[in-house]
């Protein structure tokens, strides 16, 4: 069962931690569950601007850049090194 190791996710050092994923697909997919979860609706709540993949230290991480309704944007940062390249 995929879990999310909650942090604020504002930045590589507080990012939201997904742990037992799988593999990609099924971490990627649990990374817009979370944003559905916390933003509401994708495509009406908000919406992706851009995904980055990001490595530091060897870690990995993706940085979610999204707009919602009301034009705000928000960038959400996820750990993705547990299930990064699993296939």
């Amino acid at each position: 069962m995929i879990e999310y190791i909650e942090n604020s996710g504002e930045s590589m050092e507080t990012a939201i931690i997904i742990k037992n994923a799988p593999n990609h697909f099924n971490g990627v997919n649990a990374e817009y569950i979370y944003l559905s979860k916390k933003f509401g609706i994708k495509g009406k709540d908000w919406r992706l601007k851009q995904q980055s993949l990001l490595p530091k230290n060897e870690k990995h991480f993706d940085k979610m850049e999204i707009i919602l309704a009301d034009g705000s944007e928000k960038t959400i940062y996820f750990d993705i090194t547990e299930f990064y390249g699993k296939f």
